[in-house]
């Protein structure tokens, strides 16, 4: 309706304005040159023709071209969002799509990750997750201090997500590839492979264990580590990747 308002406007805009007053002069064209010599010299012809410039008009007349041009000019601003907007879609629409293609190729990836590595800044990054996660493209998964995005939930398992999260720590990948080559490993003994400190192991060794990748049991005054056999499979999987 509001288009069919401003084409209205347009049409006017570029329409001749006329304006007349009670008792005022009638304008109409010239007379045949027969009826203007029956008139004789009642009617001066010998005069030339009179240029009148713009503020000369009545100001009736001034009020309502203005306003008329006034109109059009409105209703060209009116369309330029329009305009501008169609110019932006496909830009928007390419970058969603890379976005996405970025998320299939490296699942489990951060906000700062994407927005680095397609030089698109955060906040349009935000957007169009919350487009792709409206649309069932993507979860996101709250991993300790991060927010990782991954495709939707049909394509990755709960356990999956949870181990590709854990596996983006380089740390943490070398104390699960030191648990797999040596299960029952301990604490102190992987410590000493991966030249770690004691306390920085206990907290990796503590947060896989809180999420069941890993598991454990105490021998004596040790406690030794072994991966979970029910997501051993899904772990060298997402090793291997």
């Amino acid at each position: 309706m509001w288009k069919a308002g401003l084409l209205f406007i347009l049409i006017l805009s570029t329409c001749p304005i006329a304006h007349a007053e009670e008792g005022g002069y009638i304008v109409g064209p010239c007379p045949p040159q027969e009826e203007l010599d029956k008139l004789g010299d009642a009617v001066d012809m010998s005069g030339a023709d009179v240029t009148y410039s713009f503020w000369e008009f009545p100001l009736s007349f001034k009020i309502a071209y203005i306003i008329g041009y006034l109109a059009a000019f409105a209703s060209i601003l009116k369309l330029v969002p329009l305009i501008l907007g169609k110019v932006r879609i496909p830009q928007g629409n390419e970058n969603r799509q890379k976005i996405y293609r970025y998320i299939q190729q490296l699942p489990g990836c951060t906000i700062s990750e994407i927005s680095r590595d397609l030089e698109i800044n955060r906040g349009a990054v935000r957007f169009h997750l919350e487009m792709l996660k409206a649309g069932n493209k993507i979860t996101l998964m709250r991993a300790e201090k991060f927010t990782r995005v991954f495709q939707n939930s049909d394509v990755f398992a709960s356990s999956e997500k949870m181990i590709i999260a854990h596996l983006k720590s380089n740390t943490r990948k070398q104390i699960l590839l030191k648990i797999l080559e040596k299960p029952e490993i301990t604490n102190k003994e992987l410590s000493e492979d991966l030249y770690l400190d004691k306390s920085t192991t206990y907290w990796h060794i503590k947060s896989l264990r809180d999420d069941k990748i890993i598991l454990s049991e105490t021998e004596g005054k040790s406690r030794k580590y072994f991966v979970n056999p029910a997501l051993e499979t899904d772990l060298l999987k997402w090793l291997n990747m």
